[in-house]
C-alpha cells in the first residue's frame, strides 16, 4: 500500500511543487524531494485520503486548514538556537546595535523598532532582546518594538511560551544563561523581562499586505531574515528583498544569513560582505561610511544574483489576494492651490503601491476646501506614519481631526500611531471611538483585541478577534475590507483565525 502510494505521489510531484511555490512561495529542491515524499505521504495517511485527493484539496482549502498547517510543518525547518551564527552575533552585538542606538541617543529618540522575519520558535526575537538588555543601562526609558513573524503557527506558540531545551542552549555563555533564564529539569525558561518584549505574529512573506503601519510591519530600524530566502526562488527573492526595502528606515539595516541568495535590483540597498556576513541597508553615505570605519571587516561588493533552481513559471494553480497597505505622505507647508481628482488618483495609486517617499514628494498641492484638505491630511499622516515620522504624523491626524471629529479612518491611523509610540491607553481610546462611529469596522476591532494582547488582557483580546472574525465571515470573501487597499475578507478571515489559534494558547498560559 505504502508502494503505492508513493508512487502515485511521484506521479504528482511537480505539480505539489507548484501548488507549494504559488501557496507559500516556498521552492523544493531535488535534494528536498525525498522529505516533500514523506510529508505527503503522512498526510494521506492522517487526513485518510488519496494523493490526487490532498492535492485538489491544497488548491481550494483556506490558510487556515489543517491541511496547509501539516503541509508548512513538513516543508520548512524551525531548527535555531540562541546566538546562532557567532559572526553575525558579534556584527549586531559589537556594531550594529550599538551604531543604532548611538544615532537614536544624538537624535534623542529612544526608541528602537526591530523584525525577525521567519522567526521560527523565537530564539533569535529573544536573542536581541538580551543583547539590548545589554546594551541598555537605562532599558525602561526605551521604547522598544521587537516583533516576531513566522508561517508556522506551531512554531509560534512555542516561542509565545519562552521555554526551550538545551539544544537551543548550546550556544549562549553561562552567565546570560544564569541571568535571563531558570531551569527545571533541563528546560530553559526565559525570564518575564525578556519575554514580555517580542511581539508575535502569524505572517506568510509571500503575501502582499506588508508594509503597513495597520499591522505593525513598518519603519524598522533592523530587519533580520536570516536563513529563509534559502527556500524561495530568483523571482520571489527579488520580490521579498523589495518589500524588505522599503520596510526599513533611512539608515536601517537587513540582516541576512550567509547561505541566502540576494536580489538587490530595483530597491537602493548598498550591499556588504566578509567572511559569510551579509547585511544592507538604504543609501546614507555617511553614516555608512563611518560603519566601515569602525568595523574594517566588511567589504562593499557589487551586487551579484547568485544562481538558483527556477521553478517553471506554468499558470499558477491558486491565486492568492494581497493584502492591505497603508497610505502615506510628507510635512510640507499647505499652500491654497487645489487638489483634482486625478491628484487624489495619484496619491492613491502611490500609497496602494507603498511608493511614501514618491507620495510625499507629489503631494505639494492642498487647498482651502475642507474636504480636500482633510484628504490631504490623513495621506500625510499616513505616509509619515509609514515612514516612522511618528510625531509629525500625529500633528496630521489631530489637524484633521479639527476638520472632522467624525472621520473614523483618521482616529483608526492616529490609534496605529500612538500604539507604535507605545501610548498604550490613548490608542485604545481612539481604537474604541472608531467602533463607537462604526460598529462594523472590522480592523479597528481586529487592532483592539492585538493591542488588548500586549495589555495582557487576553480573554478581552480574543473577543475583540471574535468580533471582528463574526464580521468578517458575514461578508462576501472577495469583497475588499473598508479601510484596507487590497485586503479582502476571505483573507482577513484566514488571517483572525490564526490569531485566535495563537493567543487562545497564551490566554490559557496567563490564567493558571
Amino acid at each position: 500500500m505504502t508502494t503505492q502510494l508513493l508512487d502515485s505521489i511521484k506521479e504528482c510531484e511537480s505539480v505539489f511543487i507548484r501548488v507549494i511555490r504559488n501557496r507559500l512561495g516556498i521552492v523544493i529542491h531535488k535534494h528536498q524531494t525525498r522529505e516533500l515524499h514523506k510529508t505527503i505521504l503522512e498526510a494521506c495517511r492522517k487526513f485518510k485520503c488519496q494523493p490526487e485527493e490532498y492535492l485538489q484539496n491544497l488548491m481550494v482549502c483556506t490558510d487556515d486548514s489543517p491541511l496547509i498547517e501539516h503541509l508548512v510543518l513538513g516543508v520548512t525547518v524551525g531548527e535555531t538556537y540562541f546566538f546562532r551564527d557567532r559572526s553575525q552575533m558579534e556584527l549586531l552585538q559589537n556594531v550594529l546595535l550599538p551604531r543604532l542606538i548611538k544615532l537614536k541617543r544624538e537624535q534623542r529618540n529612544l526608541s528602537l523598532r526591530i523584525w525577525s522575519a521567519g522567526c521560527a520558535t523565537g530564539e533569535e526575537i529573544y536573542t536581541i532582546a538580551i543583547m539590548l538588555a545589554e546594551l541598555l543601562p537605562d532599558i525602561k526609558a526605551w521604547s522598544l518594538n521587537l516583533l516576531a513573524t513566522d508561517i508556522n503557527t506551531a512554531s509560534l506558540k512555542k516561542a509565545m511560551t519562552g521555554c526551550y531545551t538545551s539544544w537551543s542552549m548550546r550556544a549562549i555563555s553561562s552567565r546570560l544563561k544564569q541571568r535571563y533564564f531558570s531551569e527545571i529539569n533541563r528546560k530553559y525558561t526565559i525570564s518575564e523581562e525578556i519575554r514580555s518584549i517580542p511581539e508575535f505574529m502569524y505572517l506568510n512573506l509571500n503575501d502582499d499586505y506588508y508594509p503597513s503601519i495597520l499591522n505593525g510591519i513598518n519603519a524598522f530600524d533592523l530587519i533580520l531574515c536570516r536563513n529563509v530566502l534559502i527556500y524561495f526562488d530568483s523571482e520571489s527573492t527579488e520580490h521579498l528583498m523589495k518589500k524588505l526595502s522599503i520596510s526599513l528606515v533611512d539608515g536601517g539595516y537587513l540582516l541576512l544569513g550567509a547561505s541566502d541568495p540576494i536580489s538587490l535590483t530595483g530597491i537602493h540597498l548598498d550591499f556588504h560582505h566578509k567572511d559569510g556576513l551579509l547585511f544592507s541597508r538604504p543609501h546614507s553615505r555617511p553614516v555608512m561610511n563611518e560603519l566601515i570605519n569602525i568595523e574594517n571587516q566588511v567589504d562593499i561588493k557589487k551586487p551579484v544574483t547568485p544562481r538558483r533552481e527556477i521553478v517553471s513559471q506554468d499558470k499558477k494553480i491558486l491565486k492568492k489576494h494581497p493584502i492591505q497597505k497603508l497610505h502615506v505622505i510628507p510635512a510640507k507647508k499647505i499652500s491654497e492651490k487645489t487638489i483634482c481628482q486625478n491628484d487624489e488618483d495619484t496619491i492613491n495609486k502611490l500609497l496602494a503601491e507603498s511608493r511614501w517617499q514618491e507620495t510625499l514628494d507629489t503631494i505639494d498641492r492642498y487647498t482651502e476646501n475642507e474636504k480636500k484638505l482633510e484628504f490631504a491630511l490623513i495621506a500625510r499622516a499616513t505616509a509619515l506614519a509609514n515612514l516612522g515620522t511618528l510625531d509629525e504624523a500625529v500633528k496630521s491626524c489631530e489637524e484633521s481631526l479639527k476638520i472632522n471629529k467624525m472621520n473614523k479612518q483618521t482616529y483608526l491611523i492616529y490609534a496605529m500611531v500612538l500604539l507604535e509610540l507605545n501610548h498604550f491607553d490613548k490608542a485604545e481610546n481612539e481604537l474604541r471611538k472608531v467602533i463607537f462611529l462604526d460598529r462594523n469596522f472590522v480592523i479597528a476591532h481586529f487592532q483592539l483585541g492585538l493591542l488588548l494582547f500586549r495589555k495582557n488582557q487576553y480573554e478581552l483580546g480574543l473577543k475583540s478577534l471574535k468580533n471582528a472574525l463574526v464580521i468578517a465571515t458575514r461578508n462576501d470573501p472577495s469583497s475588499l475590507v473598508v479601510g484596507s487597499v487590497g485586503l479582502d475578507y476571505g483573507t482577513l478571515s484566514e488571517i483572525l483565525k490564526k490569531e485566535i489559534d495563537i493567543f487562545t494558547m497564551e490566554s490559557v498560559n496567563h490564567a493558571n
